[in-house]
């Protein structure tokens, strides 16, 4: 059995567009993460460059990639208690 947080990436990655525009990653995720907030962290070289590709000036988010990086952000509330 995975994870719940290995679970949660995979239910994002089914549900998510490959790529899709910053914004709407509020909206996509329940606001469960907020675009002000990662552009906040990309510019403080938090996030990758590569999680970002660019459409003329819209700021596109590469899913697989957010994802990779965004899971090692998360924990599991009963396991970080246990540590």
């Amino acid at each position: 059995m995975q994870n719940p947080i290995q679970d949660l990436i995979e239910e994002l990655r089914a549900s998510l567009p490959p790529i899709f525009a910053g914004p709407s990653i509020d909206e996509l995720t329940g606001g469960a993460v907020v675009y002000r907030t990662l552009q906040n962290k990309h510019c403080a070289g938090e996030i990758p460059d590569e999680v970002f590709v660019f459409s003329g000036r819209k700021k596109l988010i590469r899913r697989d990639i957010f994802l990779a990086w965004w899971q090692t952000t998360l924990s599991d509330r009963a396991q970080s208690r246990l540590a």
